[in-house]
C-alpha cells in the first residue's frame, strides 16, 4: 500500500510541474505538438523515475554513510543527464542522420527538464527518510505526474484556437493563462489521490 499511496500522491497530489510549479517554463517549453509530446514527455517521466529510484539507492547506501547526504540534488542531477543522454543515444542508433541529429538537439532541453525536476526529488530524499517501496512509488509518480503535465498541456494548448483569442492575449499570454488554470485545477483536488491507499 504504500508504493500505491507514493505513485498516487507522487503523481496528482504532489505533480512536480503543476501543484509544486517547479519545470512549469520548461514544460510550456517542450509541450508543442501533441504527437511530439508522448515522445518527449515519456523521456522526461523516464529520466525523472530513473533518477528517483538511482538516487535513492545512491543516497542510502553511499551518501548517508559518507556523511555527504547535502550532495543529493547534485547526485539526482547528474543521474537524470546521464539517464537521458543514453537514452537519445539508444533511440538514435539505427536511425537516419537528419532523426539522430534531431534527438540530440533536443536531449540538452529534456534533460534541463530532468534535472530541474530531479532537484526537487533530491530534496525531498534529503529531508525525509524513505523506505524502498515509498521511494520506487515517488519516483514513478513523479515521473508520471511529469509526463500527464506535458502530455495534457500539448493537447489543451493544440485545442485553443488562436483567431478566438483576443490580439492582446494571443501567443505566450494565453500560454501562461492557460497553464496557471491547469495548476489551479490541480492543486484544486490535492489530497484525494493521496487518501485513496492510506
Amino acid at each position: 500500500m504504500g508504493f500505491l499511496n507514493a505513485l498516487f500522491t507522487a503523481a496528482l497530489d504532489n505533480n512536480l510541474v503543476f501543484a509544486q510549479l517547479i519545470g512549469m517554463v520548461s514544460v510550456v517549453l517542450v509541450a508543442g505538438r501533441p504527437q511530439e509530446s508522448f515522445r518527449f514527455g515519456a523521456m522526461i517521466a523516464a529520466a525523472t523515475a530513473v533518477s528517483g529510484a538511482l538516487g535513492w539507492l545512491l543516497y542510502t547506501y553511499l551518501m548517508q554513510p559518507w556523511g555527504v547526504a547535502y550532495l543529493a540534488p547534485l547526485v539526482y542531477v547528474l543521474v537524470s543527464w546521464t539517464v537521458i543522454v543514453l537514452a537519445a543515444t539508444a533511440l538514435g542508433s539505427g536511425k537516419s542522420v537528419a532523426e539522430r541529429e534531431r534527438l540530440l538537439r533536443a536531449c540538452p532541453i529534456i534533460a534541463c527538464n530532468a534535472a530541474v525536476l530531479a532537484v526537487s526529488l533530491g530534496n525531498a530524499v534529503a529531508a525525509e527518510p524513505l523506505t524502498w517501496d515509498v521511494a520506487l512509488g515517488t519516483a514513478l509518480g513523479a515521473g508520471l505526474g511529469v509526463f500527464l503535465a506535458v502530455v495534457l498541456f500539448a493537447f489543451v494548448r493544440d485545442a485553443i484556437d488562436e483567431r478566438l483569442v483576443p490580439a492582446a492575449l494571443r501567443g505566450l499570454p494565453i500560454t501562461l493563462v492557460t497553464a496557471s488554470l491547469m495548476a489551479l485545477a490541480f492543486t484544486g483536488v490535492a489530497g484525494i489521490a493521496g487518501g485513496l491507499f492510506a
